[in-house]
């Protein structure tokens, strides 16, 4: 399901790096020095970190659609409730301004977890591009490569990173807007309680 929602990103992941990812047999890695295998020992480490907050920024914005798919249901549910209780049906208004509301900061939070996904998977990218240089360097070293080629991986970690700082700065902004349409939604929650005394129509529920 997942896979569907993430186009643009598989394809980011497909065609990361301009340059080809380096190799290095099991026999030549094992003959390195102690400090080389513990180089690419971090870096193959970090790659995995990278992708494990990958994983949990998908799945918070899993989370978030899930909510956005149960809003419609709660909301009839409560407009059903209302509609038995005496005077009830006279909220059902107020409560869809709440509902709407609540849209608008599910909306909000969904972009953030997107924006924030990305970020991820950029990170994931950067330190998989990472571990390409630290592998290259071990070439370098055991003479399979010229040193001359280790410039293409340092330009390709550069614009990575580059695009890395873009996606968090943009991500800031989404946050930004997320706690406007949050502190919007609180409002509307207050108002619809002070104004019907009613704090039995899921209004609060998070």
């Amino acid at each position: 399901m997942i896979s569907r929602r993430w186009p643009v990103l598989v394809l980011l992941l497909l065609g990361a790096c301009a340059t080809s990812a380096p190799s290095l047999s099991r026999t030549e890695r094992d003959r390195l020095p102690r400090d080389a295998r513990q180089e690419i020992f971090d870096a193959e480490n970090d790659v995995i970190i990278a992708r494990n907050r990958q994983d949990e920024a998908v799945e918070r914005l899993r989370a978030v659609r899930e909510a956005m798919d149960q809003l419609d249901e709660r909301q009839a549910r409560s407009e059903k409730r209302l509609s038995t209780t005496p005077g009830g049906s006279a909220r059902i208004s107020a409560l869809r301004k709440v509902t709407r509301a609540e849209q608008d900061y599910l909306d909000a939070r969904r972009d953030v977890a997107k924006a924030e996904a990305e970020v991820a998977m950029q990170e994931t990218i950067t330190a998989r591009a990472r571990l390409d240089l630290v592998k290259q360097r071990q070439l370098v070293r055991i003479g399979k490569e010229p040193l001359a080629s280790l410039k293409d991986f340092e330009k390709a970690i550069e614009a990575e990173e580059a695009k890395g700082k873009e996606k968090r700065a943009s991500s800031l902004d989404l946050r930004s807007k997320a706690q406007a349409s949050l502190d919007t939604w609180k409002a509307a929650q207050e108002g619809y309680a002070s104004q019907t005394g009613d704090f039995d129509s899921g209004v609060w529920i998070e």
